[in-house]
């Protein structure tokens, strides 16, 4: 699928942020591909699994990903899963699935933007560990 080689992690885990906006990513290496929890915010839960799979770009530059999107009815976790999933496996070049439940009580614009944000930095900084493995 990649010419990346096997990255080899047991077990990767931050988290970002405080009280109902806090968020944990953990991913787990399966060898063969990388299985993610995101979860945080008051009442973690699962609203949703993402799976994407790493593929050349369709326009011959880079790669891209094919995206699997299942949401539990109602909820709008897959969107930040969606993200993380996509990125990560463009970069590693391996099959990402992220299950994903935040959930916080009537946030404001500013929190849900902060949550938003603390799923990025939390990608990026998963990023730069897992290629420093590399």
């Amino acid at each position: 699928m990649s010419d990346k080689k096997p990255i080899y992690f047991p077990v990767w885990q931050q988290q970002k942020g405080e009280g109902r906006c806090q968020i944990s990513l953990t991913l787990m290496d399966t060898s063969n591909g990388i299985q993610g929890l995101l979860i945080g915010g008051e009442k973690p839960h699962i609203g949703g699994v993402v799976l994407a799979l790493p593929r050349p770009s369709l326009r011959g530059d880079g790669w891209s990903t094919d995206v699997y999107i299942m949401p539990v009815p109602g909820h709008k976790d897959v969107d930040v899963a969606r993200t993380v999933a996509e990125t990560l496996a463009r970069e590693l070049r391996f099959p990402v699935a992220i299950t994903a439940g935040i959930h916080s009580e009537q946030l404001c614009p500013e929190e849900l933007k902060e949550i938003i944000s603390h799923c990025n930095t939390l990608t990026q900084t998963a990023l730069a560990s897992l290629n420093s493995k590399n």
